[in-house]
């Protein structure tokens, strides 16, 4: 069973507790959240024992009654019928909203952070605004308890950090403006009128895309859509920075309704193709490269633990310490080419031999700037 859905099955445990008048046994604790949980449906569906429900159920009780977060929330007793087992009921009156760990109210706050990056407040702030208050809430009432139940919370969000690989570049600022438009394009099922480098298009939404510190809007030109099926079609790049006079259009959405951009991602990519100017074909091609001393620093770890691609091999060149790498199926873009040229010395492209004539005309045009 998957965790969150165990995790739903312990909150639903403690909103029981809350919202019942009187004890309650662990069997009448276990019975209620097998009608109203997942995890419940799915320990009936085994047809056997309750044993291992009971145990569940138990060890679930056992942590609340340790826990500086839960314990003061229910009180409990010896069940007089069996005095092997306790009675549990709710301290005080039912508080309507279930109880926020301070764990879920750091990755509420910190969604909330990374939200700034991709949405103006008043998209979301309608329906969230509630949960951000309440895990504020939580946060703070850690600074006002004993030290020994003291979570280190104060300052937690500073702590973390995403950030981009490579050159950094300066903020440009979120076009909050023309985000609202895109989402509220994408959710009634609408084009979306803009302005491009100046010119003025209409375009069928499929996604927005952070990819720090950037954000794309993934689309189709209007004129485009009408000539082929929309499955066929893979959606243009717009850097939303360039986008002006935004406007949801009345014209319909005609993207795939099951478009998945990570999935997208996942196949596609967001690189840009170079294949125009290597004269590669636009299809895959089979990659090798030298890497050459790869043991004199991180490199040769760097692609193991993140390889240029998921069929990617890594093999010692005999009698030598550097490694050949074979990746079938890469795509020529900017993105590898100015990986490759950014390794310097340390890289060598054997084949395509298309590739190896390309890098090493970008690297005679550098050389003749230096000369």
């Amino acid at each position: 069973m998957a965790t969150k859905e165990k995790l739903f099955a312990q909150f639903t445990l403690l909103n029981y507790l809350q919202g019942s008048h009187g004890d309650r046994t662990v069997q009448e604790i276990l019975e209620h959240v097998r009608d109203n949980t997942a995890w419940g449906r799915a320990q009936l569906e085994r047809g056997g024992p309750t044993d291992l429900g009971l145990r569940n159920v138990q060890n679930w009780l056992k942590d609340i009654r340790e826990s500086a977060e839960f314990g003061q929330q229910i009180e409990w007793q010896e069940d007089p019928n069996n005095r092997r087992q306790y009675r549990y009921r709710s301290r005080g009156p039912v508080i309507g909203k279930r109880i926020m760990p301070v764990e879920e109210a750091c990755t509420l706050l910190m969604a909330e952070k990374f939200l700034d990056a991709a949405l103006p407040a008043d998209f979301y702030d309608a329906s969230l605004q509630d949960l951000f208050r309440t895990a504020r809430e939580v946060l703070s009432s850690y600074d006002k308890r004993p030290r020994h139940a003291r979570k280190q919370v104060k300052g937690y969000l500073k702590r973390v950090a995403i950030e981009q690989r490579g050159q950094t570049l300066v903020e440009h600022g979120v076009p909050y403006d023309v985000l609202g438009v895109i989402s509220r394009a994408i959710l009634d099922g609408k084009c979306v009128n803009l302005s491009y480098w100046g010119e003025a298009r209409i375009v069928h939404p499929y996604a927005i895309v952070l990819k720090s510190p950037k954000i794309y809007l993934l689309a189709v030109d209007d004129h485009i859509m009408g000539r082929r099926r929309p499955a066929d079609l893979i959606p243009t790049q717009f850097l939303c920075a360039r986008i002006t006079d935004a406007s949801v259009s009345k014209r319909a959405n005609r993207a795939p309704e099951d478009f998945d951009a990570d999935r997208f991602i996942a196949q596609v990519g967001l690189d840009v193709e170079s294949h125009d100017e290597s004269g590669l074909p636009a299809t895959g091609f089979k990659l090798k490269l030298r890497i050459i001393d790869a043991a004199s620093d991180n490199l040769l770890q760097d692609l193991k633990e993140f390889p240029l691609s998921k069929s990617q091999v890594l093999e010692q060149e005999q009698g030598t310490d550097n490694y050949i790498l074979s990746a079938p199926g890469t795509r020529a873009t900017h993105q590898l080419t100015e990986w490759i040229v950014g390794r310097l010395d340390r890289v060598e492209v054997l084949a395509p031999l298309k590739l190896r004539n390309y890098i090493a005309a970008r690297i005679a045009a550098m050389h003749s700037l230096y000369t």
